[in-house]
């Protein structure tokens, strides 16, 4: 799966985040492999997070919204 299809999963969601397992189940990978996928988009921009005690939710972020509109 590559980065555009991940992104597209934030998309498609009719919640404005997702937690890590989410997107996990939705990518077919366990937690430890999703997490190194969604940091590495954070870092490029495409994506944002914030900690709420242990659990880490993701969202799309502005660049992330145009990156898609733009591959679209």
């Amino acid at each position: 799966m590559d980065d555009k299809q991940i992104l597209e999963i934030f998309q498609e969601e009719g919640d404005p985040v997702l937690f890590t397992g989410e997107v996990a189940d939705r990518i077919g990978f366990s937690n430890q492999g999703a997490l190194p996928r969604l940091k590495d988009l954070e870092e490029e921009g495409l994506l944002k997070s914030k900690r709420g005690g242990k659990v880490l939710v993701w969202w799309l972020s502005e660049e992330g919204r145009e990156y898609l509109e733009r591959e679209a």
